[in-house]
């Protein structure tokens, strides 16, 4: 998964946080669609993630996404986009912790010395 989708995703929940909940239905149902399409990104990229390495809240968000998908949003009327914000919020924190725990670790340990860094000459 691209790190400029998941940040498209996060700018989209985040403008959702934004919205009153007085803002008429049809920027919410713009913004509930936008954020379908963000959410319906991640979970395939959480979807390459191996199981073994989703942890509780991949493997809880993919399964928030297919009850979501089978069974639809509570029946308020913020339903659509309260899940919706909720699930691409949960998705990018899945995706951001992945990515952190697979980079490399940047310091080398030395006895008696300072550690390495990659810009250590």
């Amino acid at each position: 998964m691209e790190e400029h989708a998941e940040g498209e995703a996060e700018r989209a929940a985040s403008a959702a946080l934004a919205i009153p909940h007085t803002h008429g239905a049809v920027a919410i149902a713009s913004t509930t669609g936008r954020l379908l399409t963000r959410v319906e990104g991640l979970a395939v990229g959480i979807e390459y993630i191996p199981v073994c390495r989703r942890g509780a809240r991949g493997v809880g968000v993919l399964a928030r996404w297919e009850t979501l998908k089978t069974k639809g949003p509570a029946p308020d009327p913020l339903g659509n986009w309260s899940y919706m914000r909720d699930l691409a919020r949960d998705m990018v924190r899945v995706l951001h912790n992945h990515r952190t725990a697979e980079q490399p670790k940047v310091f080398v340990g030395r006895p008696g010395m300072p550690p390495l860094t990659p810009s250590t000459p």
